[in-house]
């Protein structure tokens, strides 16, 4: 499909001939964008599906907990829970 393009002096058209004009720039401008975005959300998906492959590679060892310490509390008197201290342990 070739495109024709001339080239419109924007002065003498109508109304009618001006919304069509602007009307077709903004289907262009639109038409480009939503490419650019599209474009972009195949990246993502292949770059997450392959990060998730190489995640199931056997040669791969699952994340561990080397060393678990507990902490201690601290009371201040402006905590977000309205100054009472919770347990989280329950």
């Amino acid at each position: 499909m070739t495109e024709e393009r001339r080239d419109i002096d924007f002065r003498r058209l109508n109304l009618l001939g001006k919304l069509v004009y602007a009307g077709g720039a903004a289907a262009r401008a639109v038409g480009t964008g939503v490419d650019r975005v599209l474009n972009h959300v195949a990246d993502v998906v292949v770059q997450s599906e392959k990060a998730f492959r190489d995640g199931l590679d056997e040669n791969v060892d699952d994340a561990r907990i080397l060393k678990e310490e507990k902490r201690e509390k601290s009371r201040r008197s402006g905590s977000s829970t309205g100054g009472q201290e919770t347990d989280a342990s329950n």
